[in-house]
């Protein structure tokens, strides 16, 4: 045993420290044999708050806190947001792979950056770690309504222009002394009106340059309109981005009324995976409309999965392009083969 306010390790002959206090407590055992202890200081929570504590966070999962490990408050949650940034990732691929243009790997990297503030969120449960993840979906949804809004104009960056100004402004705010309260409502009001403009402009979208509705189309508009495949492709990406939208939101409400009821069933985890599903057709609707307005061609889209899982692929040179559109031409008057000249 060692005093704890000792001055000086020696001890004198009858065993008492040479310092004036006398108070004494024990030594924490050792680690057994082959065995590494972590110190507390060096998990997740103690990187943030210096060591495992309480959480501090307003709105706290079902999921029961530290119950499979000490060092991450909630697993499932927090290894669910890895769809979001596997989504955002494909995306800052593709787009470096087809050549397509900035404002899609900065919104990419947005939907990156909105997972991994996620996980964070989830393996510490602290309140500021809230406000990141909820300033990062607020970029996010502002990033994909000013894509939206420049998805018919010439080749210029105002989106990205766009959304490094309104990053910098967010890490501007994450520097000030503001009420955790107030950054939650400022956030959920700005979500929700990026959110209601963003699924007006892809209705816009979807009915301007595919010449379909969004949400209804009766076999009679299909017949009248005569649309291209390649354009049901993309109208029906739009569709599984809002579908999925709609089921994350209900997976994340049905928690908030009752957390006894769910047993095990982690739906908070649901919500993560789904949305993160919403993000990835979202991302690959915005860049094959884009690039079948730039190019001029039908948009290109490949599916996989039973044709559950869609994504943009780069289009085809003129020839074909034109090639393929003049087949469905004939098709649609009714002309099977044409004679050889």
């Amino acid at each position: 045993q060692f005093p704890r306010n000792s001055c000086s390790p020696h001890l004198s002959t009858a065993g008492v420290s040479s310092c004036h206090s006398l108070d004494v407590t024990a030594r924490r055992p050792a680690p057994p044999a082959g065995m590494i202890e972590i110190p507390e200081f060096l998990s997740i929570k103690g990187i943030m708050t210096g060591g495992l504590e309480q959480v501090d966070a307003a709105a706290d999962p079902c999921e029961p806190n530290y119950a499979m490990s000490k060092f991450i408050a909630e697993p499932f949650n927090a290894l669910s947001a890895l769809g979001l940034i596997l989504a955002g990732s494909n995306a800052m691929h593709q787009s470096r792979k087809y050549n397509f243009e900035t404002r899609f790997m900065v919104l990419g990297f947005a939907v990156v950056i909105m997972g991994a503030s996620s996980a964070f969120f989830h393996a510490t449960l602290s309140e500021r770690s809230k406000s990141w993840e909820e300033m990062a979906m607020v970029w996010s949804a502002f990033g994909w309504v000013t894509t939206l809004m420049q998805m018919s104009h010439s080749t210029n960056e105002t989106p990205s222009i766009a959304m490094v100004a309104a990053l910098g402004c967010g890490l501007w705010l994450s520097q000030l002394d503001l009420k955790p309260e107030f950054i939650t409502i400022g956030c959920r009001v700005l979500l929700a009106v990026f959110g209601s403009a963003g699924v007006y402009l892809l209705h816009r979208c979807v009915n301007r340059f595919c010449n379909l509705p969004l949400f209804i189309a009766s076999e009679r508009d299909h017949i009248l309109l005569n649309p291209h495949p390649s354009t049901l492709k993309l109208q029906l990406m739009a569709r599984w981005q809002v579908g999925c939208l709609f089921l994350a939101f209900l997976a994340l409400l049905v928690p908030s009324v009752s957390c006894s009821s769910l047993g095990s069933f982690q739906l908070h985890a649901l919500w993560h995976l789904l949305f993160g599903l919403s993000c990835h057709y979202g991302l690959q609707f915005a860049m094959a409309l884009r690039q079948s307005i730039l190019h001029k061609a039908p948009p290109a889209t490949s599916w996989s999965l039973g044709g559950l899982l869609g994504c943009v692929v780069p289009t085809e040179v003129p020839s074909r392009a034109m090639g393929a559109q003049l087949r469905w031409l004939l098709k649609m008057a009714g002309v099977d083969h044409l004679d050889a000249v």
